[in-house]
This record gives C-alpha cells, structure tokens and sequence, in this order.
C-alpha cells in the first residue's frame, strides 16, 4: 500500500532533511530573512546583532586604515558615508557577506 503525498509521515518514516549549509546561499538568505523576520533594511545595532560582531570590529571592517579591514564587507546604502544619517545596510548584504565567511571558516 502506497502512502498518498497528502499524507504526514508517522514514526519511522525517513524525512528527507537538507542541511542548512548545503543549500544555496540565495535559499539559505531566504529562510533567515523568514525565521528572524528580518526588514529588507538594517541600521547599525541590527547589522551588529545579525553579524555577531562588536561595535569596534564593525566599523573596523569598513576603515582601510585597520588591520581588520575587510574588502567585502557590505557598503552602507548611500554610500561610504551619508552625512548625519545613520548608516543602513541592505539584509540581503549583510546576510550573502555573513554566510560567506561562514563558509570560509570565519566567525
């Protein structure tokens, strides 16, 4: 007897489970965007909290003049610099640039 596909599996039925990291990055930014309910864009303390990071490493990040400096690092939106706005950053940045240095062993 074949199980229809509107069925829920019951105990001991093998669920087919994807690991978060061996999807693909758009589908992984997706699902964090949905699990945390995240806006489509961040400020400062937002992109410090996703990102794990301190406040010195964050702005360290984006000084050439430091030695954390980091190329990649998402750019704020508007520019380097927005006058006395605060800094925004798109989710989707910060996320691809988070999951990317996962993947390369970084935390």
């Amino acid at each position: 007897m074949e199980a229809s596909p509107n069925t829920v599996p019951g105990p001991g039925t093998a669920l087919s489970f994807v690991s978060f990291r061996s999807q693909p990055e758009e589908e992984q930014i997706k699902q964090t965007i949905k699990l945390f309910d995240l806006p489509p864009v961040l400020k400062t303390a937002k992109v410090i909290e996703v990102t794990g990071d301190t406040r010195t490493n964050f702005y360290a990040r984006q000084d050439p003049k430091d030695a954390l400096f980091d190329p990649t690092y998402p750019e704020p939106i508007g520019g380097r610099r927005s006058g006395r706005t605060p800094r925004s950053y798109w989710t989707v940045d910060i996320l691809r640039w988070r999951i990317r240095q996962a993947s390369l062993g970084n935390r």
